[in-house]
């Protein structure tokens, strides 16, 4: 779920509660596409038994959120949906989730994108995370596949109109080793794809692998770090993984396989408390061997995030995301406003600029650099949800191998920059 693909129009939300429950461990964060960290218990202070153990209560309640969620654009026309959001919330702690059940669908009146998915998260001494998703683009847009072709702005008649749908499952499993923060974490993913490229179009032209049918799978395995004070808005620390990924493309009777890495590193330095906070991202992942186009915009790691949707690339929107790989580095300052301290309107808004310099390889080959610069408002509701709308600047060209020139995007994702 890290990403919203549309604005919400209206926030509601309801919290029940009467339903308790047991606990014993610990939260995270967003995801589907997120990567969040084992977290322990907040102790209470000496001879101060937390206020929920005083009053004879359980630690953990059940509550909720719902969001209407709204858009328009010229392409697609109206679009309305729904997200939902289940997870039980331990009374003393700020931050964080034991469970965490996720729902969204989202339709454009025109039928040109359908979005659907449902996913369950289990954090404590492991981590257990699957996901369900159902697709429809009948307006996709292509530019490429990394090279020059991505800084290039296609006329609406090269790049529109292309046609992608089909599902995906996704499972991880996360355990950690004993007395240490190292843990070691494992994946499988499968997306069967129909596609088809409008007459006309730079897809039709270039007839990428994967057009048509293709069912793509692969299984990740991989090392990971997490030490921050907290999630899902860390104050310090540091996080880090890496990983492994092996599978491959079944397509027109044959059989492709693929082999890639993935390493990221993250930081937090807090440099006037938690009212200022420098971050600071780096990012690399390879695949060897041919990729649908259509799983091309996506990066490896424990979630599975995808470039330039709600993490990474924001300057250049998810059309211009597709590649062999890529390599990134952020920056972000980010500033806390305040907290609302209710029980159910129970919020922290924060602000950020963040500044951020990639590549997406083609081949071997890095492409063009893709300088971004962005701007966000953050809400987190409850220490669990976040909704970030964010503005970002990208460098685009008219012509290929044209002078280049800011190009503004905007979006709503429910993650931070890093």
């Amino acid at each position: 779920m890290r990403a919203l693909p549309v604005l919400p129009l209206l926030l509601a939300a309801s919290t029940w509660r009467g339903l308790e429950a047991r606990a014993a461990e610990d939260p995270e964060a967003d995801v589907p596409t997120v990567a969040g960290p084992i977290q322990g218990e907040t102790p209470a202070p000496p001879d101060e038994p937390p206020a929920s153990t005083a009053r004879g209560e359980r630690p953990y309640r059940i509550g909720g959120l719902v969001v209407p969620l709204a858009n328009f654009n010229s392409i697609d026309g109206l679009g309305l949906g729904l997200g939902l959001e289940v997870y039980d919330r331990k009374r003393e702690l700020d931050y964080g989730y034991r469970n965490r059940l996720t729902a969204w669908t989202f339709w454009t009146t025109s039928g040109n994108y359908t979005s659907n998915y449902l996913q369950y998260e289990r954090r404590g001494e492991q981590l257990f995370v699957a996901r369900l998703a159902y697709r429809v683009w009948r307006n996709m847009v292509y530019v490429g596949v990394g090279g020059e072709d991505v800084s290039v702005q296609l006329p609406p008649e090269r790049s529109f109109g292309n046609v992608v749908y089909g599902p995906s499952l996704l499972a991880s499993a996360i355990i950690p080793l004993p007395r240490n923060p190292v843990y070691v974490w494992a994946q499988a993913y499968g997306r069967y794809t129909l596609s088809e490229a409008a007459p006309g179009t730079l897809l039709e032209e270039e007839s990428p692998f994967g057009l048509g049918e293709a069912f793509y799978f692969d299984t990740s395995v991989g090392l990971a770090l997490q030490e921050v004070d907290r999630w899902p808005v860390p104050n310090k620390g540091i996080r880090s993984e890496v990983s492994g990924r092996f599978g491959g493309t079944v397509a027109a009777g044959d059989f492709t396989p693929i082999a890639g890495v993935n390493a990221e590193v993250i930081g937090w330095w807090p440099l006037v408390g938690q009212w200022l906070v420098l971050g600071g991202r780096v990012v690399f992942d390879k695949t060897w061997g041919q990729r649908p186009w259509w799983e091309q915009e996506w990066l490896g790691g424990q979630f599975r995030d995808e470039a330039a949707y709600e993490q990474m690339l924001t300057g250049y929107a998810r059309s211009r995301t597709r590649g062999d790989g890529v390599l990134a580095n952020l920056l972000e300052l980010r500033g806390w406003l305040g907290r609302t301290r209710h029980p159910f309107w129970d919020m922290d808004f924060y602000v950020d600029v963040y500044a951020e310099s990639a590549f997406l390889f083609e081949g071997d080959d890095l492409g063009p650099h893709m300088p971004t610069l962005g701007a966000s408002v953050q809400l987190v509701w409850q220490g669990v949800v976040q909704l970030r709308p964010f503005v970002s600047l990208g460098w685009l060209s008219d012509t290929p191998g044209g002078p280049r020139h800011a190009t503004p995007f905007f979006g709503v994702s429910v993650v931070d920059p890093l």
